[in-house]
């Protein structure tokens, strides 16, 4: 099974228009925060969801919360390993086996690797983490 670890992930919503996702990239650099993944989509009357998950989790959460930031805080679980074929099926397998229920997944191979971004729902975190030997 690839390696799975357990990542807090921040979401906020932000305007959808041009700009404010470069302002809010600016932001992070600015307080020299790094990410480990950035994932954002339009939802709604004029707005996007934006989750990220840090590096630095207590960083960001002080960050945010010192702009006045409405977020929402959560797990989920961040799996990487050496592309190829099937690289998620083990992984997929164990938490089926565990009857947990993905809500949310993304996943990208670059250069002879992939990672990608679990979701299960909040009642499920403990269960998928144990099901994934993940801390």
């Amino acid at each position: 099974m690839a390696k799975p670890q357990r990542v807090t992930f921040f979401k906020t919503s932000l305007e959808d228009k041009p700009g404010t996702m470069l302002a809010t990239a600016q932001r992070l650099k600015s307080r020299n925060l790094n990410l480990s993944a950035l994932w954002g989509y339009s939802t709604r009357d004029g707005r996007s969801d934006l989750f990220v998950i840090p590096k630095n989790a207590e960083k960001l959460r002080a960050a945010w919360q010192a702009d006045g930031m409405s977020i929402e805080e959560g797990t989920a679980f961040f799996v990487k390993g050496t592309d190829k074929v099937g690289a998620l099926v083990k992984t997929l397998e164990a938490l089926s086996q565990a009857g947990v229920n993905i809500i949310a997944m993304n996943a990208v191979a670059v250069s002879g690797n992939f990672g990608s971004m679990l979701w299960v729902a909040p009642g499920d975190v403990e269960k998928a983490a144990a099901a994934l030997g993940s801390k």
